[in-house]
């Protein structure tokens, strides 16, 4: 398998299933209502919603280096606020994460792997070091995810 196959893999896995630190994405997100999305457990921290809009933002932006543009996410960008919190609008969120997601898959599967130690556009650093980061962004939100999705499902404290 090569790197570029070995990258792929993991990044599916993360987000479809079968990945080797828990739940993926779809699993994690898959009974999680547009209620539970909005909240916000810790006042301080993203909610779900939130969360799933980054990754989007965040994948997006890797496609389009990847394509050659220079793509930035600014602060208002990169973790979207919940305007509309109603299921249909959940739905999209959700869709737009999957679309996301195949348009990343399918842009890194036109590269080669003689271009990973290229600069990223709009970087100072390689397409190899970009594509590594977008492999732990995942893995580490859907840590995160997993945490406020069991935080919606605990039993009250006494």
């Amino acid at each position: 398998m090569s790197e570029i196959e070995a990258i792929i893999d993991e990044l599916k896995r993360i987000h479809d299933g079968d990945a080797w630190h828990g739940p993926s994405l779809g699993e994690i997100l898959s009974d999680i209502s547009a209620e539970q999305a909005a909240a916000k457990p810790i006042p301080s921290a993203h909610s779900i919603w939130e969360m799933v809009s980054h990754i989007a933002v965040w994948e997006n932006a890797f496609t389009r280096r990847l394509e050659g543009h220079p793509a930035q996410v600014s602060e208002e960008d990169d973790f979207p606020p919940v305007t509309d919190a109603n299921e249909e609008a959940w739905r999209q969120a959700l869709a737009h994460l999957n679309d996301s997601h195949e348009k990343f898959i399918h842009a890194i599967s036109n590269i080669t792997g003689e271009r990973l130690e290229e600069t990223a556009a709009g970087t100072d650093y390689s397409i190899r070091f970009m594509l590594r980061g977008a492999v732990r962004h995942s893995v580490y939100h859907a840590g995160q995810l997993m945490l406020l999705k069991r935080m919606h499902n605990a039993p009250p404290v006494d």
